[in-house]
């Protein structure tokens, strides 16, 4: 890698710094969710809302979605509609996070403190990717250039 691609790439870094940040927050939660098969304990009946949440799919969703925006950072095209979903993405996925480890922590005393931090960071996180929509490019701003 040359010097002035090595630049670009920073420079593209620097200008989606949010993106890389809940990227990686998105493939570590993915990640730990895909190898811990019984994170979530809460509700006991019926069991098959307990076993949809820890699916290997939710894990996978959110390491994806990590990646995906990490890659999208770095993209020198950064397609919107790809940023739109992948920014969507993420925040359905820290509302569903948040609001189910907010009831854990509420309704199960096993989950207390840690069920309920996660949740309140994750629902802290949800406005950090809302803020990332709002600022984000569209095609209206591509219009005015």
């Amino acid at each position: 890698m040359n010097r002035k691609s090595l630049k670009k790439l920073i420079n593209s870094a620097k200008q989606n710094v949010l993106h890389i940040i809940i990227g990686a927050n998105l493939a570590v939660i993915g990640t730990m969710l895909l190898l811990h098969h019984h994170y979530f304990f809460w509700p006991p009946q019926p069991e098959w809302i307990t076993a949809s949440e820890n699916d290997s799919v939710v894990g996978f969703v959110g390491l994806v979605t990590g990646i995906g925006l990490i890659s999208w950072s770095f993209d020198e095209k950064k397609p919107i509609e790809i940023n739109r979903i992948l920014v969507s993405t993420a925040s359905a996925y820290y509302a569903l996070l948040g609001t189910t480890e907010l009831m854990h922590g509420l309704f199960a005393p096993q989950g207390v403190p840690n069920m309920m931090t996660a949740g309140v960071t994750e629902l802290t996180l949800l406005l950090v990717t809302l803020y990332m929509a709002k600022i984000s490019p569209t095609k209206e701003d591509d219009d005015d250039k």
